[in-house]
């Protein structure tokens, strides 16, 4: 069977073509994969910069933004049945170490994630622990958005945004992600800030609230956020762009005593002023991953059937999983659906 894979040490991906899996183990099951989603992450490999090449091994399968259907299970899986639709969950723990024993399987000492530590989903046929597949009841591109939408959801489980302004600060998927289910939780006001044309009018159509949204680029960021906020400022902020200009403006735009959730993956180090932090004494709360599987059972519940279409740009055949990802890194679609 083909697979999109990292095969050389460049950017850019390529096919790689692997045997089909013969048999599952007594503890896994077998899914036909019908339809993953583009992540960042993948748009980080794709593109090798340093935390890429410090991070993956050569040659690995993409993806892990997935869903399919049971085709075979193990004989001590209970729960599953075979022809059910299943959802992934990326996060492999181990269950063995000190976080996985105290409730934090996501932030296992040992994590394997799929993509990123172990072949992924970008092939028609993978074998995984039982553990992983999530059931659900959407259709499969929706079920293919249920992965990054749950690292939404961990977002927004980290701080009480009820009556607090709020700060998102990002214009990809995840960002809008966030954007559009908080608008649900009560904030006071929510200041999107983005820096892409297409992307800032598309959040203006998910804007049900009338909510500001500023353009990096053109806007006087802080002083709408000062003149909105009677000079009070933000007392969140989700910093989800990922660059060094978004987290020192994300620390500027805090009130004293505000709280910085850090998402966004950084394409390499850097620099900031740590004084800042203590003075204003603010909290930084990062995210990694989605909780098992409190964040799946809160978004299942909250989403309706439907509903994450809208962040769906594109559907396209595997063969065109070059194109896809370069419309993506030029930004001009949200979320890429690959069929396999």
């Amino acid at each position: 069977m083909k697979s999109i894979s990292k095969v050389e040490n460049k950017r850019g991906l390529g096919i790689l073509e692997l045997e089909e899996p013969k048999f599952v183990s007594e503890e896994d099951v077998l899914v036909e994969v019908d339809a993953v989603s583009i992540c960042g992450t993948d748009l980080h490999i794709y593109e090798w910069d340093d935390w890429a090449r410090n991070r993956i091994k050569i040659p690995r399968v993409l993806g892990h933004e997935g869903t399919g259907r049971i085709i075979k299970i193990g004989s001590k899986v209970k729960g599953l049945h075979e022809g059910q639709r299943v959802s992934f969950e990326s996060h492999i723990p181990c269950f063995r170490c000190y976080q996985c024993k105290t409730g934090r399987p996501h932030i296992c000492s040992d994590l394997k994630i799929l993509g990123i530590d172990v072949d992924g989903l970008f092939r028609k046929y993978v074998v995984v622990p039982h553990f992983i597949v999530i059931p659900n009841d959407l259709d499969y591109d929706e079920a293919a958005l249920l992965e990054p939408l749950g690292n939404a959801f961990h977002a927004l489980s980290k701080v009480d945004i009820r009556g607090k302004y709020v700060g998102i600060l990002g214009d990809g998927p995840i960002a809008m992600f966030l954007f559009y289910f908080a608008q649900k939780f009560g904030p006071a006001k929510i200041f999107l800030v983005g820096a892409n044309n297409y992307r800032i009018d598309f959040a203006k159509k998910i804007n049900y609230s009338n909510h500001p949204i500023l353009n990096y680029f053109e806007d006087n960021i802080l002083q709408v956020i000062k003149d909105q906020t009677n000079g009070r400022m933000l007392d969140i902020v989700f910093e989800m762009a990922g660059s060094k200009n978004t987290v020192e403006l994300g620390i500027e735009l805090l009130s004293m005593g505000g709280k910085l959730i850090a998402f966004g993956i950084l394409p390499s180090k850097i620099e900031i002023d740590y004084n800042q932090l203590i003075f204003k004494s603010i909290d930084i709360i990062s995210v990694n991953g989605r909780i098992l599987f409190d964040s799946w059972f809160v978004m299942l519940d909250t989403i309706k059937k439907g509903e994450l279409r809208k962040f769906i740009t594109y559907e396209v055949e595997f063969t065109n999983y070059q194109e896809a990802f370069e419309l993506l890194l030029r930004k001009e679609a949200l979320k890429i659906i690959i069929k396999i």
